[in-house]
């Protein structure tokens, strides 16, 4: 079993988990496919997770296509020395596929109303690491307000309809 960072309580584990939810329905929202958690092979679009074993927050990175990858793969093993044209294509192509997929979610997330940063991770440059929600985005605060005054109405309906059986 593994112990938390003294910096962090005993409950940041299950905050980190609602905050996954919430960066998963997020994206989701937008349009953008996100990966499930048991990231079947092949699987594309974002790929969400805690930050193991810091729980400095959610890692959120793009994962292209199986078709992207293999060709790239494939580019690589036909040319071990990398001395053609098409392996540099390739690496050109999966770099900038996720620098833009990576500005495009940090986009999306910060106007949901989340603290977004790039991870530092030398080995993933474009990972994105969110931190904590900063305000509701308009459509969940829009869903909790009508899911609140659906749940008032009904409570004020089973309230009244109890006061009547009382009379």
């Amino acid at each position: 079993m593994t112990e938390e960072p003294a910096e962090h309580g005993p409950d940041r584990r299950q905050e980190l988990d609602v905050l996954t939810r919430i960066v998963q329905e997020e994206l989701a929202a937008a349009g953008l496919p996100v990966v499930p958690r048991e990231r079947p092979v092949g699987a594309a679009g974002a790929l969400v997770s805690v930050d193991l074993p810091d729980l400095h927050g959610v890692l959120v990175e793009w994962r292209p296509h199986a078709l992207l990858v293999d060709g790239a793969q494939e580019a690589w093993g036909d040319d071990p020395h990398r001395e053609g044209a098409e392996t540099p294509e390739f690496s050109r192509l999966l770099s900038q596929v996720g620098t833009a997929m990576s500005e495009a979610m940090q986009k999306i997330l910060t106007a949901a109303g989340l603290e977004v940063t790039g991870s530092g991770n030398e080995y993933t440059p474009a990972e994105l690491l969110v931190t904590r929600r900063l305000a509701p985005s308009a459509w969940q605060a829009r869903r909790t307000a009508r899911a609140r005054s659906r749940h008032e109405s009904m409570r004020l309906a089973w309230n009244a309809r109890h006061s009547a059986d009382d009379s």
